[in-house]
């Protein structure tokens, strides 16, 4: 009888510590200034981007206990999504998710939690093109939904050439996964950078580890002052910032994410732009449908490539 008691506590332990408790910090270690971004993008409006447009390559659905510690009362949908940011003579394309192979090999058996339940090839054709066409390529960390697909390109020796990835995403263990050809790297010159690195006229990079050893955010000025922050998959969901809910610790171990650097960001992002009425930053989060689903139907994104 001790010893099914001292089982059933042992079981009870790890439940909580594994699936329900995963605090965020009172208060935040991790530091944004957005006065230096502003100043870091192009003051010359004429050479700002012009709009911001988005395109949903698939979509499934991810369990509750992965996005939010504690859970919720059922799964979140998931979306897998690529932007293109438009000039008047460029584009450039933040998020690459995976071609059909990558998604029936990690979503049709619900690997590591997430069920596909749509890969729409023809929007994915239309992402292939589009980075063609690109002057840059550039993702918030290096997971195979957000490089998978520069990786399983045919043209990706092309398409290497205008892609931006960091030393520390191109060195990641789980940059593996995405299965860029061998040799791919090895006259590759990644990019280093501090703090915040500005990749064109309006935007900039920010250095954000946590859920990746190479995550960065993403930040967006357009000419007539509308500001984007693309903050990968700190959140999961939006559900992540609005509640100030971590991600489960067995997801993280999973995903060989930071639960501290995650919990910091996340306090940040919340008290600084999602709480804060002085601010109109609009967040993006990689992986919430019903955000982009809000923003497309309101007009601040496209809702398709051009």
């Amino acid at each position: 009888m001790l010893e099914l008691v001292l089982l059933l506590t042992v079981i009870w332990i790890a439940e909580y510590y594994l699936f329900k408790k995963n605090e965020i910090p009172k208060i935040s270690d991790f530091k944004i200034d957005l006065g230096e971004l502003r100043e870091l993008v192009d003051t010359q409006k004429n050479r700002l981007p012009v709009r911001l447009n988005s395109l949903i390559v698939a979509e499934g659905e991810i369990p509750d206990w992965i996005v939010v510690a504690g859970g919720a009362p059922c799964s979140y949908p998931i979306s897998f999504t690529s932007f293109q940011v438009v000039y008047d003579d460029k584009t450039v394309i933040i998020e690459c998710p995976f071609d059909k192979v990558l998604y029936d090999k990690f979503c049709k058996y619900r690997f590591l939690g997430i069920k596909g339940k749509h890969f729409d090839e023809k929007k994915y054709e239309v992402m292939r093109r589009a980075m063609l066409e690109a002057e840059y390529i550039v993702a918030t960390h290096e997971h195979w939904d957000h490089v998978g697909g520069i990786a399983q390109s045919l043209n990706v020796s092309e398409i290497m050439k205008k892609t931006v990835l960091t030393t520390e995403q191109v060195h990641s263990r789980t940059i593996k996964a995405a299965g860029f050809p061998q040799g791919t790297f090895d006259d590759y010159k990644p990019l280093k950078y501090d703090q915040y690195h500005v990749l064109a006229p309006g935007i900039v990079l920010i250095k954000a580890p946590g859920h990746s050893v190479g995550s960065q955010m993403i930040f967006v000025r357009l000419r007539h002052g509308e500001e984007f922050l693309f903050i990968g998959d700190v959140g999961w969901n939006m559900v992540n910032i609005e509640r100030l809910s971590n991600h489960s610790r067995i997801g993280m171990l999973l995903r060989y994410e930071d639960g501290g650097q995650l919990g910091h960001q996340i306090r940040w992002l919340h008290e600084n732009i999602y709480d804060n009425p002085e601010e109109e930053i609009h967040l993006i989060t990689s992986h919430d449908p019903s955000q982009i689903e809000d923003y497309t139907r309101t007009g601040v994104i496209g809702e398709k490539f051009e």
